[in-house]
């Protein structure tokens, strides 16, 4: 049994508590826009909203952290969320839960950044990949009890908004009693997206469509599923359902991608999500829950484990050292299609009504698999000899790659005050 060090717990329950709150405010913002009668493209913009916060501020979130230290910085941002979670039930107004958003998915970058770098700060070598392992286990587990919980309480009241409050709050508790130290700030050092692209032109077509539809997925199934007539607990049945596929089928494709080509396991996984996505689109306004459940659940299995078998494909082909700088570019091209799947797929249903979020992303992973199966016949894949053990990676912030175990190094940072 894995025994679990003190100064790991700490921080895993405070990630936990974040995830918890986030993922079910994500989609609790996406029913409640519903029963606002919000357009869909509207919905679309908010959800796009919460990527274009985060991404700005996983840029910007290191500089902050420096100047005030870890503890002072997770205050203000775990409190500012708190207080923003409170805010979408008081000021109902598109502008406001745009804006709203925004400064969502900047406080949820700064936050996910100093966990990160805690973790970093607490990992010996030894360790490294074992606590990045458990922290995707931990984030995808938190992830998926929270969707459930829509169920709790009315989506158009206040208490859901008060329990997205309430966990966010919690989270403060464990990480500031934390005895780990002052964790140095990891800053992001990125190789240029050309040359990225060069050395792996499929991995890094993959995380922008990855991005891309697995934001659109999350942010707007929550809308798709109630305008097709499922109520809100079969809502985060189905949500659920996705990220318990993403655990279970994750290492049986690393262990695949271990054996053959990268690119193969990609674009046959590729595949298997447009089909899950083709059925959910033609099906949706008259499958039974079940159907939809087991059919999201392959959609979320085939699709979310992907990022790392795309990161593991541009480690085996990058210089030894390389690996921090290469994945930190990776992350914010992962970023850019996250803000833009979510809007583009609102105006697909704009179009064709709620199945055309799952047509949209048909359409994305189809023009993908065109693309992967052309390099597949230009490039010759990998040999087995020369590759690198697949690794779990979550699609988080650049703060967490020191932590994969063919990292060389800790990314260069400097210590906090405290």
């Amino acid at each position: 049994m894995l025994r679990i060090p003190l100064r790991y717990l700490s921080i895993l329950v405070s990630v936990a508590l974040l995830v918890i709150g986030n993922g079910l405010q994500q989609t609790l913002v996406g029913l409640r826009a519903g029963i606002e009668g919000y357009a869909e493209e509207t919905v679309g913009v908010m959800m796009s909203a919460y990527f274009v916060g985060f991404v700005f501020a996983s840029i910007q979130a290191p500089r902050v952290i420096q100047r005030v230290g870890h503890i002072r910085a997770f205050a203000a941002f775990a409190s500012a969320a708190s207080a923003f979670a409170l805010c979408f039930a008081i000021f109902v107004s598109p502008p406001v839960w745009i804006a709203l958003r925004v400064a969502q998915g900047a406080c949820w970058a700064g936050l996910i950044i100093i966990v990160e770098s805690w973790l970093n700060a607490s990992a010996e070598r030894s360790w490294r990949g074992r606590v990045l392992a458990i922290y995707s286990i931990v984030m995808y587990a938190a992830w998926a009890a929270s969707q459930p919980m829509v169920g709790l309480a009315p989506t158009s009241g206040f208490v859901l908004f008060a329990v997205v409050s309430i966990c966010l709050s919690l989270a403060l508790v464990p990480i500031t009693l934390s005895r780990a130290g002052g964790p140095g700030v990891v800053l992001a050092t990125r190789l240029e997206l050309k040359r990225l692209f060069a050395i792996s032109p499929t991995a890094l077509a993959g995380a922008f469509v990855l991005g891309a539809t697995v934001a659109a997925f999350f942010g707007m199934a929550p809308v798709a599923s109630q305008q097709a007539g499922f109520t809100d607990t079969q809502t985060g049945t189905i949500l659920s359902a996705a990220l318990i596929g993403a655990l279970v089928l994750q290492w049986p494709l690393g262990w695949l991608s271990d054996k053959a080509d990268r690119r193969l396991i990609i674009l046959c996984s590729s595949l298997a999500g447009l089909l899950a996505a083709l059925l959910l689109g033609l099906l949706l306004s008259s499958a039974a829950q079940i159907v939809a459940v087991v059919l999201s659940f392959v959609l979320g299995g085939t699709l979310l484990p992907l990022y790392s078998v795309c990161l593991a494909e541009v480690n085996d082909r990058i210089d030894e050292g390389e690996l921090i700088a290469a994945a930190s570019g990776f992350v914010l091209v992962y970023g850019v299609g996250s803000a833009a799947g979510p809007f583009a797929a609102s105006v697909t249903m704009g179009w064709v009504g709620p199945s055309g979020l799952f047509y949209f992303i048909v359409a994305i992973l189809g023009l993908f698999a065109a693309y992967g199966t052309l390099r597949i016949r230009l490039r010759e894949k990998t040999v087995i000899a020369d590759k690198q053990p697949y690794v779990a990676t979550p699609s988080t912030s650049h703060a967490a790659l020191p932590l994969h175990p063919d990292a060389q190094d800790r990314a260069t940072g400097e210590p906090a005050p405290r």
